[in-house]
């Protein structure tokens, strides 16, 4: 092979391996932190379940002299929920597991790119060394299709756990609120634009162990 091609070549399997390597870092992130960040966005759920009918309020809340209000920390119900620590620990087994296939594929082609370069090209022809140029691009294409395949697949787990985690943030808070009777409950996370001044008015402790038992009960009914 001439000094040309096998540049070329040289050149093509060290950008497929750097765009490996990068999606790979970039699986190391850690999913509670992802779905930290993801759900800290969520300004309502009603935006986060555009299907989920929403209770109107049948008070007129221009009248309303004393109201009854109450927070929640976001923070430590992404950090102490156990939904969120399976759904992240899925996305974590399922990422590690798409990452082993990609390299299974990457050791298939690099011993295939090993072989290609290593032929004795003395006499190929021009049609030859073509068809070991397109077959190394194939292999990275192949390859940048997993790795493509793989973040949509996790984007959409993603996608679903948020959905699934908003759904059951609300479901629970409605049952709570027809005993509590809160006119506003608030959800607080680090950073934002609500300043708590009244520590007493905080109900997180109440809001994670009721999501968990409520998460509990849900599991023992239908398991998986």
């Amino acid at each position: 092979m001439s000094k040309r091609s096998l540049l070329l070549l040289l050149v093509a399997w060290n950008i497929l391996l750097t765009g490996a390597i990068v999606w790979a870092l970039s699986r190391q992130r850690v999913p509670e932190r992802i779905l930290k960040e993801k759900l800290a966005g969520i300004q309502g759920l009603k935006d986060s379940l555009p299907n989920a009918e929403m209770s109107t309020a049948t008070m007129d809340t221009a009248a309303l002299k004393v109201a009854r209000i109450a927070y929640f920390l976001m923070d430590s119900v992404t950090a102490k929920y156990d939904l969120v620590k399976e759904s992240a620990a899925r996305v974590r087994s399922e990422g590690q597991r798409m990452e082993g296939n990609i390299q299974k594929e990457i050791q298939k082609a690099q011993a295939r790119y090993n072989e290609l370069v290593n032929k004795d090209h003395a006499y190929s022809t021009q049609a030859e060394l073509k068809a070991d140029q397109a077959e190394v691009e194939q292999l990275g294409a192949k390859i940048q299709q997993l790795q493509a395949e793989s973040q949509d697949k996790l984007e959409e787990m993603q996608a679903h756990m948020l959905k699934q985690i908003a759904g059951e943030l609300q479901g629970f808070l409605e049952e709570y609120n027809k005993q509590a009777g809160y006119d506003y409950i608030f959800s607080i996370q680090d950073a934002g634009q609500i300043w708590v001044g009244n520590k007493a008015l905080d109900i997180t402790p109440a809001v994670v162990n009721g999501l968990n038992a409520r998460h509990r009960q849900q599991k023992t009914v239908s398991p998986k």
